[in-house]
């Protein structure tokens, strides 16, 4: 009597971790746009190649632009510094706080009112300093300046357009 129910109670246990492995699995495949949830952290090797982090990040905002607030989307992403997302807040809540029916009047991270919708591409990069310049794909008059830094061994937007970057390294408008 004993070896049956030692027998029933592993089978009863293998049953539920099948069951839960494959209800894991599932709930992974029902996600919306997994996209946004996998990070894009740039892991490089050379100080040439740290430019991507930040193409990255503003490509990854233009394309969820229409589904996240700003602050959504640079509070979640794994490439901007916590340095970033401060200084972002502040600036969107000292906009409401002044204007409280208009808020920001301008994307902070373009620096702009508009952007370009097929996304950027790297225009100049400056390892030492770490300062990017892209340009928009199909809107070559378009360009915006970030910043990149290396933090714990990752790359990190430390500045973008209107944040963390000093007026004097902005794109000229």
């Amino acid at each position: 009597m004993k070896y049956p129910l030692i027998l029933l109670l592993s089978l009863s246990l293998s049953a539920c971790i099948s069951n839960k492995s494959k209800t894991l699995d599932r709930a992974d495949d029902d996600l919306p746009n997994t996209d946004l949830y996998d990070p894009l952290e740039s892991e490089v090797s050379s100080a040439e190649e740290n430019y991507q982090a930040a193409l990255d990040f503003l490509n990854g905002y233009i394309e969820s632009i229409d589904q996240l607030e700003i602050l959504e989307y640079v509070n979640n992403s794994p490439l901007a510094s916590e340095n970033l997302k401060k200084a972002l807040e502040d600036i969107v809540i000292r906009a409401w706080e002044e204007h409280p029916r208009i808020g920001l009047d301008f994307d902070p991270l373009f620096d702009a009112q508009d952007y370009p919708a097929e996304g950027v591409e790297l225009q100049y990069f400056n390892p030492e300093t770490g300062y990017v310049t892209a340009k928009g794909i199909g809107w070559e008059d378009f360009r915006v300046v970030m910043k990149v830094i290396s933090d714990d061994g990752h790359i990190l937007v430390d500045g973008c357009g209107a944040v963390n970057i000093p007026i004097d390294k902005r794109a000229e408008r």
